[in-house]
């Protein structure tokens, strides 16, 4: 007997990749009301696409092992499980890691663009915040839908990446527009 099924998969797939997409199109329609801050600092363009690519992969990643766990049966629920606690700390370690990088080449690049150290700094902090508040959201979504899918009886391997990526552009994109506002004054 086959584990997976050609038409399950379709069946959940399906829907759920459809409103990935339109909640993905709202990160666009939210850049595009920002259009007027994203000229002023223009370098907020270059931002958006590695700070919602990682956040995004760390937290398929995140997604992934969750799911697998869930399946076989190793994490059950969501308060006090040791298996989600090391995931949980896994995916902040790494993501601070990788972001407090990130945000040092931004600050070497806003240099290069001609901006003053202080605004560059100014700069790479807002990057590097709205990077942990970002994490913070879409792990607390990956980990949501993943418990929330298995135990509806889908198969979160269906649905938490496509829709925690597609949430993960949205929340990316708020959150460095919010924070470039906030310390930036834009």
């Amino acid at each position: 007997m086959a584990v997976y099924s050609v038409r399950r998969i379709l069946w959940e797939s399906y829907p759920i990749l459809v409103v990935a997409a339109f909640i993905s199109l709202s990160a666009g329609l939210i850049l595009d009301s920002q259009i007027e801050s994203i000229k002023a600092i223009p370098l907020i363009l270059w931002m958006i696409i590695p700070l919602n690519g990682i956040n995004n992969n760390v937290c398929s990643i995140l997604g992934s092992r969750l799911t697998s766990a869930l399946h076989m049966g190793t994490v059950a629920k969501f308060r006090g499980d040791k298996v989600l606690g090391r995931n949980m700390r896994a995916t902040w370690l790494m993501s601070f890691g990788v972001f407090w990088f990130t945000s040092g080449i931004f600050f070497g690049v806003s240099l290069i663009a001609g901006m003053d150290v202080f605004r560059a700094l100014l700069l790479m902090f807002a990057f590097f915040a709205a990077s942990m508040v970002a994490i913070a959201v879409t792990m607390f979504c990956t980990i949501a839908l993943a418990f929330i899918s298995f135990r509806k009886g889908l198969d979160p391997d269906n649905v938490v990446i496509p829709v925690v990526t597609s949430i993960g552009d949205v929340v990316g994109v708020l959150c460095l527009i919010i924070a470039v506002k906030l310390i930036m004054g834009v």
